[in-house]
């Protein structure tokens, strides 16, 4: 290697270190994170592994998985340490761990060329891309690099001695870590399975005896494997998001964002097996069949699939650029650069203005339920609570002494059934009534997401239960008592219903002729929360039917609400039409334009654009069903 290529690995090195830690550097709006920080607190103040649920009534007492103890407790360190930092920080640092094991195994299986590295660095930047939606701070972070490792050592086998000794050593860690410590059990035992075929060789035997033994030291002993296998045969994983099989949408409608990176990774390196002659690679080719079968049954498998994607990926790469000419003695150097400042280039884009993740250290705003539970202490309302799932782990975390009715401990502490119990409360009336009698809850806490739209919107309903705070992302209930009237007396929402962008519940009082009775009630239920767009929304739609006497008003709530988030369609299409009224074409025009961009669908915008006579072309795959 030419001191020119060394600089040009130089510059490579340093401009994916650097775009991996921009990556990780996120806000955080992961429901699970919380729990496991509270665990790796009771790890780390007790010196005691929860065996036993506290954390919730429905199943306090009952037996909880601990086999990943030591991550929690590493995760946990880590947030005392370096608060969000130092945990986005965690995850900069398994990342390059893992990148850089890759990268040797990518620099043995690869051929020689003087392109190798920049080879292998744009591979591994479509692995960061690819396994980006998968980048949470919870306990399968360690098994990336771990993972990476056996994958190293495993595919230099026949070159090893001693050293494959490791792999057990690194077994008694990562069963003690995640359950993702099975995949690495799974390619120690084809890797053997392979040698006793192929070589008639035993060699590898005693190491797996050894990986099997290690990976049996944990806490857990056999639950290792069979939480595995529950989590991938569980009758409701099509309705948890990381559980849920890859679909057509995901690959080529809403999920190609996220799932780009993958398919390319998987395309070449299918096309790396087949014009490359790769299927030789026995053991190359069985794990990479098996994840790749795995990441279509479930989609939080991504990750795993694309460590194993890289080599094959990479040495396509690095066969096919082998052929171009290097224009001068320091064409690699000027090539390195070259793919080091593309490098860069992505972090505007992907980094600092992505439309997914948020650039920054925290929780991403608006995630979790703050307001809500300030809104509880405040008032005085305890006793036991009914929660939404993805609220479950941060009310554990935030303390109090409140406990929950269930979070995201799935199949590590609650059942199916208890899962489908849950699912069937937010639905049914009469399974909420069941489940208020069996568990005696007074309160419930819920999402209020405009993206999923699940909440119990049969509360609304039911005379019994007040809605008492509402901002953009939770609602509060609480049962009617005597105790609290007063509170439901200057706390209730009694106009402004939570239905999300449908105003047509409103429509009722202008046929009534109530709207100017009704509007200083609404005007009420806005001071209550001033934040709350939707609220804010419902007192614009009234305004509205009064005519372009309100106009001013309506104009300067619309304007308040539009920075908010979450940023919907409605509010530039509502405002487009204040602005058209008001004599202001050009802005008008900009917000209608704005509307379309994000609901190409969306009613009053298009409306709107036909009455300002401007033409719009609804792009097909908006159109539910068109392929």
């Amino acid at each position: 290697m030419t001191i020119s290529d060394r600089q040009g690995n130089l510059v490579l090195a340093a401009a994916l270190t650097l775009l991996t830690v921009l990556v990780c550097m996120t806000k955080y709006a992961d429901y699970d994170l919380w729990w496991h920080l509270k665990l790796g607190e009771h790890i780390c103040t007790t010196w005691q592994l929860p065996w036993s649920d506290s954390f919730s009534y429905t199943a306090a007492g009952r037996h909880q998985f601990t086999g990943e103890w030591l991550a929690d407790a590493l995760i946990y360190l880590t947030f005392k340490g370096g608060g969000f930092l130092g945990l986005n920080l965690l995850k900069a640092v398994m990342l390059l761990a893992t990148f850089r094991l890759l990268y040797l195994q990518m620099k043995e299986s690869a051929p020689a060329s003087r392109w190798h590295a920049a080879s292998a660095v744009i591979t591994l930047v479509l692995v960061l891309f690819a396994i980006r939606f998968r980048l949470f701070v919870r306990p399968y972070i360690f098994s990336l690099p771990l993972l990476a490792a056996y994958l190293y050592l495993l595919g230099r086998r026949r070159e090893a001695g001693k050293e494959l000794y490791l792999l057990p050593l690194l077994m008694l860690f990562w069963a003690n870590m995640s359950v993702g410590a099975v995949f690495g059990l799974f390619a120690l035992g084809v890797a053997t399975l392979l040698e006793l075929l192929e070589h008639r060789s035993t060699r590898l035997v005693p190491v797996l005896l050894l990986t099997v033994a290690a990976s049996l030291a944990n806490p857990e002993t056999y639950r290792l494997y069979t939480l595995s296998l529950d989590l991938t045969s569980d009758p409701y994983r099509t309705l948890v998001g990381e559980y849920q099989p890859i679909t057509r949408e995901i690959l080529f409608g809403s999920g190609l964002r996220y799932t780009l990176c993958f398919q390319i990774l998987a395309v070449g390196s299918v096309l790396y097996f087949l014009l490359l002659r790769g299927w030789k690679n026995l053991f190359q080719l069985l794990l990479f069949v098996f994840f790749l079968y795995e990441s279509f049954r479930q989609v939080r498998l991504v990750e795993l699939f694309s460590l194993v994607a890289a080599p094959c990926f990479s040495a396509l790469l690095a066969t096919l650029s082998a052929r171009l000419p290097l224009l001068s003695p320091r064409g690699g150097f000027v090539a390195s650069c070259g793919v080091g400042a593309a490098m860069l280039a992505l972090v505007p884009w992907t980094v600092f203005n992505s439309p997914v993740y948020a650039f920054g250290i925290g929780p991403k705003e608006g995630a979790f339920p703050e307001g809500a539970l300030r809104f509880l202490d405040d008032q005085g309302i305890r006793g036991r609570m009914f929660n939404s799932y993805g609220f479950g782990g941060y009310i554990i975390w935030r303390g109090g002494g409140r406990q929950v009715f269930i979070d995201g401990r799935y199949r590590r502490l609650y059942t199916p059934g208890e899962y489908g119990e849950y699912k069937g409360i937010m639905e049914s009336a009469a399974a909420w009534g069941e489940a208020e009698r069996k568990y005696g809850f007074d309160h419930a806490l819920v999402e209020y997401d405009l993206l999923s739209r699940r909440f119990p919107d049969h509360l609304l309903a039911n005379p019994d239960w007040a809605l008492v705070y509402w901002d953009n992302q939770s609602l509060v209930f609480v049962r009617r008592t005597p105790e609290r009237a007063g509170m439901i007396a200057s706390h209730e929402y009694r106009v402004a219903r939570p239905r999300f962008l449908d105003l047509s519940y409103l429509d009722q009082y202008q046929q009534q002729g109530r709207v100017s009775e009704v509007l200083p009630l609404l005007d009420r239920e806005v001071a209550l929360n001033p934040d709350n767009q939707f609220v804010v929304l419902a007192r614009i739609y009234l305004r509205y039917q009064l005519g372009k006497l309100y106009l001013g008003q309506i104009r300067e709530d619309l304007e308040r609400i539009l920075p908010l988030k979450p940023d919907f369609a409605m509010k530039h299409s509502a405002l487009a039409m204040v602005l058209a009224e008001t004599g202001e074409p050009e802005r008008a025009r900009t917000e209608l334009l704005r509307a379309l961009r994000m609901n190409p669908l969306d009613a009053a915008a298009l409306a709107q654009a036909k009455k300002m006579g401007i033409e719009v072309k609804i792009p097909k795959n908006a159109i539910p069903g068109h392929p």
